[in-house]
């Protein structure tokens, strides 16, 4: 069996190998020391990461990180077995995790740590800590999330915080970015994009950009931080939402490379806000979900198929996961083997093979 990869021209033992499941690939580097060293090469992960498509829901009970693959018939939760982790996301207002190509960014309690964790290889890098972080004192609000920089070839950790004190007009952020492949911090700018008070707030990555929805002076906006030259811009809003405060009520979330808006509480209807081709406002389109009573709110996770869309359904005792089929309106519970009672949501991410742990290069490229 040692000898099997050498049967094999090394081309095709890398096509057909980069079209197989993470978990299968991770047991195949027990295989020969060839096959190891193939697997665990960057620009393998590179190779697999633009074929795969298989996308799956990691939640949070107070001990436990749980996989969910929401795409098989029989779902079943399987624990990550992440030790000591239960430290970092056993606060229930986390919610708002990062992903990008698998990797999941995880905020420490305090907010000035992060943990950078791959759920499908079950490899985690503890960042180091922020030393730009801010005076803990008084009411700060945070904005963060992960993305991949092609310019440099590299996954780049992005931080807002904004000290609350004195008047909306003096208010700025803080811009922070870590670079995975020099394992630092460095600030870069201030910016009038503030995210509100209390907030725990996780971008979404979308066209080299992390975005939030943040406050700028005048009202609010959806701001577009791209990777490549580090600059804010910002993406048109539906204009209905445009001005005022009703926009509080949304959450910007990526899905199926589709940038959403998605009305975060709502008494008996959910909008949800699709941009059809991104950076053009009236692209826009709206889908309104009537809810059950007794639903506070519905976080959407991901696209399945037969355009359903799979929602988190906030109730006030735990949460529940949720299929909304758009031909007949109508709203499911997904039953779920072994998921635990009480749970916290965290992201939808893509399986890959893709390291938190810089090894010879990042392979994106």
């Amino acid at each position: 069996m040692s000898n099997c990869g050498t049967l094999i021209p090394q081309e095709i033992l890398t096509d057909i190998l980069s079209r197989l499941p993470v978990k299968s690939l991770c047991r195949f580097k027990c295989v020969s020391p060839s096959w190891n060293s193939l697997i665990s090469d960057p620009y393998f992960a590179k190779t697999h990461l633009n074929r795969t498509k298989t996308q799956n829901i990691v939640i949070s009970s107070s001990l436990n990180l749980y996989s969910i693959d929401v795409h098989n018939a029989n779902p079943t939760a399987t624990n990550l077995d992440f030790p000591t982790l239960e430290q970092h996301v056993a606060n229930k207002r986390v919610k708002g995790w990062s992903s990008c190509d698998g990797l999941l960014l995880v905020p420490y309690i305090d907010n000035s740590n992060f943990l950078l964790l791959n759920p499908s290889t079950s490899e985690r890098k503890e960042l180091p800590a922020l030393p730009f972080a801010l005076d803990p004192v008084g009411t700060s609000s945070y904005a963060y999330g992960v993305g991949y920089n092609s310019s440099t070839d590299d996954y780049n950790v992005v931080m807002l915080s904004c000290n609350h004190t004195g008047s909306v007009q003096s208010k700025i952020s803080i811009v922070d970015v870590y670079s995975l492949k020099t394992n630092a911090w460095r600030r870069i700018q201030h910016t009038p994009y503030v995210v509100g008070t209390s907030c725990f707030c996780g971008g979404v990555f979308l066209n080299g950009c992390l975005h939030w929805l943040c406050w700028r002076t005048g009202s609010y906006a959806i701001c577009a931080f791209n990777l490549l030259d580090q600059i804010f811009r910002e993406v048109p809003m539906p204009a209905s939402l445009c001005g005022g405060c009703r926009i509080l009520r949304f959450f910007v979330e990526v899905v199926g490379g589709f940038l959403y808006l998605v009305k975060r509480r709502a008494s008996c209807k959910s909008e949800v806000w699709k941009m059809e081709e991104y950076g053009v406002g009236e692209s826009w389109t709206k889908l309104t979900i009537d809810l059950p009573t007794g639903t506070p709110s519905l976080c959407l996770l991901c696209h399945l198929a037969e355009d359903k869309l799979l929602f988190d359904n906030s109730r006030w005792h735990g949460e529940k996961l949720v299929v909304y089929d758009p031909k007949k309106e109508t709203l499911r519970d997904v039953v779920v083997a072994g998921i635990p009672s009480e749970f916290t949501v965290g992201r939808a991410y893509v399986e890959s093979l893709v390291s938190p742990i810089l090894r010879r290069g990042i392979g994106r490229q």
